[in-house]
């Protein structure tokens, strides 16, 4: 019996304690510094640029025309405006047909006593197939005409190639996405046609030129008559042990006199195959850039 009035008071405290926890909430806790997230500066973008112009496959499905491959066509332009027709291969890439109209076209001319085959000879196309394929360029024309005797290849080129070519095959009619190169004497063809015309050419190609004197005096007649936004972009390379090596010398203190920007670039080699082929990527990479800010090709 005299434990009864302790376990009433128990238990009366117990349901004391019980409403208080109930009624009463919990304080707040304790903010805890380990836990407390503290501002983060913005995230770079994970995309970079070579992200952005290669798609991922897994992100954007390659074009089923792409499978079908490209193809080296033989061909001549026929004109009762020229004395003779002008020969010449084209590589057609695949997509070439969903591309119409829009296709970046690169025209490469061969060198001296060479023809039409000599770029096809070093194997541009399986290089331009190979990336366009990979989703490492969007697809584009090489064009490859002879400089067939009795013809002015300039003329040729310029009032019957180019038309044509728009209209065979869909070549863009834009001058920023249409390049002009060459090899050895075709380099120096290249040089002429492209400054003379600057309204067809954005960019021009120099691989081992060699320019005629008389050209160098007419260099900058060329040069003075082409507005500075529409000078194209011009890029020379030759061999370290080129025989021409000395006289490109006096191409580019032109150039520089003249206040006129270009890519010069030299490497081990001679003028023969085997330097330009080993450098058909450097060619190629060049003049798919300079197409770059029209983002038609990546």
């Amino acid at each position: 019996m005299a434990n009864r009035p302790s376990a009433g008071i128990a238990a009366t405290l117990i349901l004391l304690l019980t409403a208080c926890a109930i009624q009463t909430p919990p304080p707040p806790p304790l903010p805890n510094p380990s836990n407390t997230p503290s501002p983060q500066p913005a995230a770079s973008p994970v995309l970079t640029t070579t992200a952005s112009l290669v798609p991922s496959p897994s992100s954007t499905p390659a074009p089923s025309c792409l499978s079908e491959g490209g193809e080296v066509v033989q061909s001549e332009v026929v004109s009762p405006a020229l004395p003779r027709s002008l020969p010449y291969r084209v590589y057609l890439p695949p997509c070439a047909a969903e591309r119409h109209g829009s296709l970046p076209v690169v025209i490469l001319l061969h060198g001296l006593a060479r023809t039409d085959s000599q770029w096809d000879e070093l194997e541009i196309d399986e290089l331009a197939e190979e990336w366009i394929t990979s989703g490492r360029a969007e697809p584009f024309l090489i064009v490859m005409p002879w400089e067939r005797l009795g013809l002015d290849y300039e003329v040729a080129i310029t009032e019957h190639l180019i038309p044509h070519l728009e209209q065979t095959y869909g070549a863009s009619p834009d001058r920023s996405l249409r390049a002009i190169g060459g090899i050895s004497r075709g380099g120096g063809w290249a040089l002429r046609i492209g400054l003379k015309h600057p309204e067809l050419f954005g960019a021009i190609g120099l691989h081992s030129p060699a320019v005629l004197v008389s050209d160098l005096f007419d260099i900058p007649t060329w040069i003075e008559s082409i507005p500075p936004v529409e000078l194209p972009a011009i890029w020379i390379d030759m061999g370290e042990r080129d025989t021409l090596r000395f006289a490109l010398m006096d191409l580019t203190d032109l150039l520089d006199e003249l206040g006129v920007p270009y890519t010069r670039q030299s490497f081990p080699g001679e003028h023969t195959a085997a330097y330009w082929s080993a450098h058909l990527e450097d060619y190629l990479r060049w003049y798919l850039v300079n197409w770059e800010d029209t983002g038609q090709a990546p």
